[in-house]
């Protein structure tokens, strides 16, 4: 017989770069309820019963900052145990790039507020999630690097990947 006490819980959370010709930038919100004293945090949620992960994450996402995108690459998973203080949180964590011209996020749902932050002056990241924004944005380099930008909605052109390979170059995460 078969006997598992388990009581976790499983999210999905969306790092969202967009860019422009003035930089690189990082979609977050300001949560409602600030989390061992840090209020800002990638979008993200609850992986609803008959939901994929991908599929939460778009709804996560549209849900807290009004902002819709087609996909999201999955890159990772992030299950420390005390990751959320609150309970036992598995995280699905997701990525995508966009240009970021005529998105105006607009917090919602969980979210005082939601805003392009650059990825010069990231404030510090309730979680582990300035942990995801570093593996997202490493496997953001390396997919502009092959030119095979899986990750971003539209077909970018030469002009994007040169713009988008530069402001990734000029880009330091601390």
């Amino acid at each position: 017989m078969l006997s598992i006490q388990q009581n976790i819980k499983v999210a999905a959370d969306a790092i969202v770069f967009g860019y422009d010709e003035t930089g690189l930038y990082l979609l977050l919100i300001e949560r409602k309820k600030v989390t061992n004293g840090k209020s800002w945090a990638v979008p993200g949620g609850f992986i609803e019963d008959k939901e994929t992960p991908e599929a939460a994450t778009v709804r996560e996402l549209k849900e807290e900052t009004g902002v819709s995108v087609k996909f999201m690459k999955q890159f990772g998973t992030y299950g420390e145990v005390k990751r959320d203080p609150r309970f036992r949180v598995i995280s699905i964590a997701h990525y995508t790039l966009m240009k970021k011209n005529g998105v105006q996020p607009k917090g919602n749902d969980d979210a005082k507020s939601a805003q392009w932050v650059s990825m010069k002056e990231l404030p510090e990241l309730a979680f582990d999630h300035i942990e995801m924004v570093k593996m997202a944005f490493s496997q953001l380099q390396r997919s502009i690097s092959s030119l095979s930008v899986d990750c971003i909605a539209d077909e970018p052109t030469l002009e994007d990947v040169r713009l988008i390979s530069k402001l990734l170059s000029k880009t330091k995460i601390r």
